[in-house]
């Protein structure tokens, strides 16, 4: 196969694939429980709930429940919302083919239609499988390039990935699936620059918008070029700054399906996922020598080349920026013995003790390289005023595909997420119907009870 025909391709493989593995739904499940509870919690977020406040005033058709808002908005608008909550506390899961966030434009897409459109379960997990499929391959096929040139992954290959799923979520045809993705890839937006902003999760929510909004135009019989992807003023040229993209990943659809194998990076902190393997080495060495930060004389951390691209080197001023700052995620996981929500307000950003630690973190970038720049490993040096030095390197952090979290691992993430925005009660129930999502008759009974 040539690049010719990656849309066509990737459209007939919506529209015609008529069996997903066990194992791929089951994945999905466990992305739709991890991403749903930092929507949760992300609800409450200033950014959050100032894009739900402005498209409730808009009003509209109540075809989709706002998250934890008590009303309801057109597909779109809903998608919107919950797309922005999604990626508003940047804790939300990682893909590495795709190089960013694969759930928090997806699943609030296909949540919001398949509610609009009364999908049941097992639907809405099947239409999850083939957008996470199509955001991974496009991230494959454009390689490194893509990121290096400052554009977000999350926004925009999550914008065809959404698209994919909601073409599927409406039973489009081939043709007008391949039609859904050209629109979607005029829509697809978002730049880095933007990111410890308020405007890096409405990246995710604008993407989930437009994907909603690409296949609903397809619906109709709304155009888009047919070689939208693959033309010489197409996506993936675009995108890559004018490289030939690689046609291979788009030989192999679901032959694993991505989901499945590399799988899904689930983050157990609320920050970065550039900074995660250092945190975990922080945390160890604190729990393993018994570290006081009182008795810290320096951090010294080394990453792999283009590890720090990603991160802030200012220090950060607000909770928001102390999320892509590595020198201040250390220095909480010193202060407080793990990294949660709470560390990410701004006061916590600005204690006077993180402060102190911060200046003693020197973070360098190695040579050695990694397929996927926001990663790789983390060589984390402690050391103490007395002359005592511990050292760890990470290479593969916790909730990685290859240190999977549990369900019960997974399950109480959730809860502490859900929690700051629903009645245990409720929490208990939108875990109890997620677990059994697959056999669920109706999406809207799950939306109901997030609905809070």
């Amino acid at each position: 196969m040539t690049p010719m025909n990656v849309g066509e391709r990737l459209a007939r493989f919506v529209a015609g694939t008529n069996r997903v593995p066990a194992e791929a739904l089951l994945q999905a499940k466990r992305a739709v429980l991890d991403t749903l509870g930092v929507a949760l919690a992300g609800s409450r977020e200033e950014s959050a709930r100032s894009v739900a406040g402005w498209l409730r005033d808009q009003g509209g058709r109540p075809e989709a429940t706002v998250l934890r808002g008590s009303f309801r908005l057109p597909a779109a608008d809903s998608a919107l919302a919950n797309g922005t909550a999604a990626h508003a506390l940047d804790f939300d899961d990682v893909s590495l083919p795709m190089r960013g966030h694969p759930s928090a434009p997806l699943l609030p897409a296909v949540l919001a239609l398949g509610e609009a459109t009364g999908s049941s379960g097992r639907e809405l997990l099947t239409a999850f499988v083939l957008g996470f499929e199509v955001e991974a391959k496009l991230g494959r096929a454009i390689g490194p390039s893509h990121y290096a040139l400052g554009w977000h992954a999350t926004s925009t290959l999550g914008t065809l990935g959404a698209a994919a799923g909601c073409a599927r979520l409406l039973g489009l045809d081939a043709g007008r699936a391949q039609m859904a993705l050209g629109i979607a890839a005029s829509l697809a937006s978002g730049l880095q620059q933007n990111f410890g902003s308020m405007t890096k999760p409405l990246h995710a929510g604008w993407a989930a918008r437009s994907g909603v909004v690409a296949a609903q135009l397809a619906a109709r019989g709304f155009s888009a070029d047919a070689r939208a992807l693959e033309g010489d003023s197409g996506f993936l040229r675009a995108m890559s700054g004018g490289g030939e993209p690689d046609p291979a990943p788009f030989e192999a659809l679901g032959e694993p399906f991505e989901i499945v194998s590399p799988g899904v990076g689930v983050k157990l902190y609320p920050c970065c996922y550039a900074t995660h393997r250092a945190i975990d080495a922080v945390l160890e060495l604190r729990a393993a020598y018994g570290v006081s930060p009182a008795d810290v004389a320096e951090v010294r951390v080394e990453v792999n080349r283009d590890g720090l691209l990603p991160l802030r080197g200012a220090p950060p001023a607000t909770g928001l920026e102390g999320k892509f700052s590595l020198e201040y995620c250390l220095a909480a996981a010193l202060l407080d013995g793990r990294v949660g929500l709470a560390a990410f307000s701004d006061d916590a950003v600005l204690r006077p003790a993180a402060r102190e630690l911060m200046a003693k973190v020197m973070a360098v970038e190695g040579e050695e390289p990694a397929e996927f720049p926001i990663g790789g490993y983390a060589d984390v040096s402690i050391v103490l005023r007395d002359g005592a030095e511990h050292g760890l390197r990470v290479d593969v952090p916790r909730g990685d595909p290859s240190r999977p979290l549990s369900w019960d691992e997974l399950a109480a993430k959730f809860r502490e997420c859900a929690g700051v925005a629903l009645a245990a009660a409720g929490v208990e129930e939108a875990l109890r119907l997620i677990e059994g999502l697959d056999d669920l008759d109706s999406v809207s009974r799950l939306t109901e009870a997030l609905s809070g």
